[in-house]
């Protein structure tokens, strides 16, 4: 009994000074770490790339209701919305079908354009309901909102990226301008 306790210790002993190995148990130590560190990095990027594109691709879109080029050419909701896709799609590639969301509202003042009626997420939830496109007359104040739901793609990030609910962030962009005085 006490050669196999004292053979016991020696293996112990043996197990404690040996070299062999302690790079595989550091690097599994740190390899999840490091890949969590890496996904989060990278989604983070990515959103913060898509927000440049869709605010890039919103200005471009909502330039041609400012100068009146949308209303005096008959432009639809449905044909802006294509354009606003396209050029978000310049970027980076990012479906618009059911994602994307557009809406542009006429107000006789800067002060009623600032009202909350227009948040579309209420309850954790994104509702497209109740927007449309009025993109007025010329010195009309119009504001011009773009939503894009984006899914966020590490689920480890979901509960500090997410502002709806689902693991999804809505990226807005708005634009508020004067109509110029086309003719």
């Amino acid at each position: 009994m006490f050669t196999r306790a004292l053979t016991r210790m020696r293996t112990l002993r043996r197990f404690g000074r040996a070299k062999r190995g302690s790079a595989a148990v550091e690097f599994a130590l740190v390899i999840m770490p490091f890949f969590l560190l890496t996904f989060g990095l990278a989604e983070v990027a990515m959103l913060g790339f898509a927000q440049t594109s869709l605010d890039f691709a919103s200005s471009q879109v909502a330039r041609q209701i400012r100068t009146g080029q949308a209303q005096l050419g008959g432009v639809t909701e449905g044909e802006i919305k294509a354009q606003l896709c396209t050029q978000l799609n310049k970027f980076i590639v990012m479906g618009c079908d059911g994602n994307l969301f557009l809406d542009v509202d006429r107000f006789d003042s800067f002060v009623d354009a600032n009202s909350d009626d227009a948040n579309p997420i209420q309850n954790d939830q994104f509702t497209g309901a109740g927007m449309g496109y009025v993109p007025g007359a010329p010195s009309d104040i119009v504001v011009v909102r773009a939503y894009y739901r984006w899914k966020v793609i590490t689920p480890l990030f979901e509960p500090i990226l997410q502002n709806v609910a689902g693991g999804e962030r809505i990226l807005v962009t708005t634009l508020l301008f004067r109509n110029e005085p086309y003719q």
